[in-house]
């Protein structure tokens, strides 16, 4: 059996009026579902968004034998279902998701994703970024046209290529992964890697075991830091089979 330790927190922050941010933590079935969601649009529709979004993942039949194929429809469907109720609902309009989903069979470890929430690895005391942001600082650094400390204060740099609600048509982007024992995965929102560095996260993952320890010290710390976004983290500790 895989052997998984999590911890998670969703924090408002200290700016907002409302949360936004969804995220989900399904160990139950043979498929571990771990997601989070940042809600954005429509006149009050960002957290509907987020948590249709993680509603119609959390309920959608996943084979591992079939993990990707599944996990792609799974997401698809959910932008579906958000098009389809801002379309039933005018002040609905407008409303979109990001959404990074890990999905976890036996030692392999599946993420999908659309938008700028990211998933990051821990192994052997290195954090790694395992998703790139879908937006246009992100797509600008590539280019050569930013620099990542640039990008970082950039006025546009919540601008998003892609999200689920928009458009039909999307690009989900697949990242597939063969666990090791002792890695962690970190899925977060940029509400947390807005104002906290790799290098900040990776201190607080080190300092203790204690997984919900770590994510409410790195929510403390993306409040202290101001809290001007919805903070969302999940952590995921892979002990093995």
């Amino acid at each position: 059996m895989t052997q998984l330790r999590t911890g998670a927190l969703s924090d408002t922050g200290k700016i907002r009026k409302r949360n936004e941010d969804a995220h989900l933590v399904q160990l139950s079935q043979d498929i571990k579902k771990l997601a989070v969601a940042d809600g954005m649009g429509g006149h009050q529709g960002g957290h509907i968004a987020s948590r249709l979004a993680l509603e119609v993942i959390d309920n959608f039949s996943i084979n591992g034998d079939s993990l990707k194929e599944d996990m792609g429809k799974a997401v698809y469907k959910a932008n579906e279902e958000i098009i389809a109720r801002a379309s039933s609902d005018p002040e609905l309009e407008g409303m979109g998701t990001t959404i990074t989903f890990l999905g976890i069979n036996e030692n392999k470890a599946l993420v999908t994703h659309v938008g700028d929430s990211r998933l990051y690895l821990f192994r052997k005391g290195r954090l790694q970024r395992i998703t790139r942001d879908q937006s246009l600082v992100e797509e600008m650094v590539r280019q050569g046209k930013l620099s990542t400390e640039e990008a970082a204060i950039h006025p546009q740099r919540n601008v998003l290529l892609q999200a689920l609600g928009v458009e039909e048509d999307i690009e989900v982007e697949f990242y597939e992964l063969k666990m090791q024992q002792g890695d962690l995965f970190l899925l977060c929102t940029d509400g947390l890697t807005g104002p906290v560095s790799d290098e900040e996260i990776t201190q607080i993952i080190k300092k203790t075991a204690n997984l919900q320890k770590s994510a409410e010290e790195m929510v403390e710390l993306a409040n202290a830091r101001g809290g001007h976004d919805n903070i969302t983290v999940v952590l995921c500790a892979y002990d093995g089979e």
